[in-house]
């Protein structure tokens, strides 16, 4: 085909162009650079500088003082003498300068001290109350009366005798607990009317007291034991 020659021809063309080109720019010298000229003004001494003339100020014109011509005195008659009239000395003499009277000395007043401030004291606290006396037989009952008559409760037997022979009736017993869990005084307070039931109720607060709560200190205490048939 004509297409390919004419393509190929071309990029000859432009190949032998780009040589030329380069190798002309590389080969062109190059203008050096002229070198950066100062003037330098030329300098005057300073002896040679005329100094400005100095301007002297205009002399006034000098005016002479007028004359006056000498006064002419006149002829004029003297004046007649005047008597001079002594003054007569008098006998009483001059009254003397008074002389200003010496100042009163002021009495000097003691300087008061002003009263020393009065120091309030704090009203004292009331004092406090003694404390309450504690009943400890009284809370001890309020606390393990309960206790107690559930203790002798567990314990309770009726006695063989008194259910044959149908014996009935309530026993208030009293008696002394010890911090220690230890009972003394045992006593009948009221009776039941029968001496099995009382010594009975009396046998059962001597074996339940182990197992009594134990207090602070020694408390008496009552309880009342119910002997009934069912």
């Amino acid at each position: 085909m004509i297409i390919r020659p004419l393509g190929v021809s071309l990029l000859i063309h432009l190949l032998v162009v780009g040589v030329f080109l380069f190798l002309f720019t590389h080969d062109t010298p190059k203008k050096p650079s002229e070198p950066l000229k100062i003037q330098i003004a030329s300098f005057i001494p300073p002896s040679t500088v005329q100094s400005p003339t100095p301007i002297l100020p205009t002399p006034m014109p000098i005016v002479p003082p007028k004359q006056t011509p000498p006064s002419v005195q006149k002829n004029t008659p003297p004046l007649p003498p005047v008597a001079v009239v002594k003054p007569i000395p008098s006998s009483v003499p001059a009254p003397a300068t008074s002389r200003p009277a010496p100042p009163v000395p002021q009495p000097i007043q003691p300087v008061t001290q002003p009263p020393a401030p009065k120091v309030i004291e704090a009203p004292k606290a009331p004092p406090a109350p003694p404390p309450p006396v504690v009943n400890v037989e009284k809370e001890f009952l309020n606390a393990h009366l309960g206790e107690i008559r559930g203790q002798l409760l567990q314990n309770f037997k009726y006695p063989k005798m008194a259910q044959k022979l149908k014996m009935q009736g309530e026993v208030k017993v009293s008696f002394s607990l010890s911090s220690d869990g230890s009972v003394d005084n045992v006593k009948v307070v009221e009776s039941s009317g029968f001496e099995i039931l009382d010594e009975d109720a009396v046998a059962l607060i001597n074996k339940t007291a182990s197992t009594f709560p134990k207090p602070s200190k020694s408390v008496r205490i009552t309880v009342p034991l119910s002997y009934v048939l069912r």
